[in-house]
């Protein structure tokens, strides 16, 4: 016979159970970084709340050819090590309301406030930079570079891993939802991929 008293042990381990599972469905097996439906409900949360809020969209430049030349494995450490690279960058300059997530792939955000959206985005690019040269046999370091496929098929030289960070922030716009902040991001983001090696662009554009 189960007593009142196990049988609340027991639902109260079940609960548990429930949140540990859905708290890592809701993660990156590969980064243990928050995936997207916790970074939509992020998003949007900044959004109805009116609270002020800058998004980063971070993404990595030519990561198909190295991972092409390196193989799947070290393409995995490499996303890892720039996680933690976005991770601590966010940590030590954007404080504990900076939020990161892993949108899949070599695809991350960054939630923070308008005034730090820079310094983050300039930290984490400082933090990369550091650790991509080790991402490399000692031979394509030093020539920096290395050879691979381009999606054309056609056999081309790619520089070093680099990063680029499109950043939209409620400081010249308004949101009304997830969607167009992202757009925004990513409009911003490819800009930013236009400019050789790191770099960031910031929206200036005063919208709705």
């Amino acid at each position: 016979m189960v007593t009142p008293f196990e049988s609340e042990e027991l639902l109260a381990r079940i609960r548990g159970a429930l949140r540990r599972a859905r708290y890592l469905s809701e993660r990156s097996p590969l980064t243990g970084l928050p995936g997207n439906v916790r970074i939509e409900e992020e998003i949007q949360a900044r959004i109805d709340r009116g609270e002020p809020f800058a998004l980063l969209y971070l993404d990595l430049d030519d990561f198909k050819a190295y991972s092409d030349r390196y193989g799947f494995v070290r393409g995995d450490e490499a996303l890892r090590a720039t996680a933690e690279a976005i991770r601590d960058a966010a940590r030590e300059v954007g404080g504990p309301a900076t939020f990161v997530g892993h949108i899949g792939g070599d695809d991350f955000v960054v939630l923070t406030t308008p005034d730090l959206a820079v310094p983050v985005a300039r930290e984490a690019i400082a933090r990369f930079d550091r650790v991509a040269p080790t991402l490399y046999d000692p031979e394509d370091r030093a020539r920096g570079f290395i050879e691979a496929e381009d999606r054309r098929g056609e056999r081309r030289r790619f520089p070093l891993l680099s990063i680029s960070i499109g950043i939209a922030t409620t400081a010249v716009r308004r949101f009304t939802h997830r969607a167009e902040a992202v757009a925004v991001a990513t409009e911003l983001k490819n800009l930013a991929k236009r400019t050789p090696g790191s770099s960031y662009a910031v929206d200036r554009r005063a919208g709705a």
